[in-house]
């Protein structure tokens, strides 16, 4: 198996917080698509640069276990998809075997 961590931010890029009910929202997507999730413990917090002008944030981390690359990709890039909706982000930082990309 190889474990996802998708970062998720807790609040919007102008500042408003996302509540319990949005993320349980997206909780609900992972245990539709993976059978499960895991939220790991404190948050991550962390900043970039677009344009010019520079963003802060903190993210909570979501762990989901995957058979194999090859065969469950699609289902990563497809909840990375879902989440930039659900969360109003351009990208989502996921982490994988060491890797990371922004997706």
């Amino acid at each position: 198996m190889v474990i996802v961590e998708i970062l998720i931010p807790l609040a919007s890029n102008e500042g408003a917080t996302f509540d319990a009910a949005h993320h349980q929202a997206f909780e609900a997507h992972l245990i539709t698509t993976f059978g499960g999730y895991s939220l790991l413990p404190g948050t991550v917090r962390g900043g970039w640069i677009d344009a010019g002008v520079v963003y802060t944030d903190e993210t909570r981390v979501y762990a989901v276990a995957i058979d194999s690359l090859l065969v469950d990709g699609h289902k990563v890039v497809a909840v990375a998809e879902i989440a930039k909706v659900h969360y109003a982000q351009l990208a989502i930082f996921v982490r994988y075997l060491g890797l990371a990309e922004v997706l």
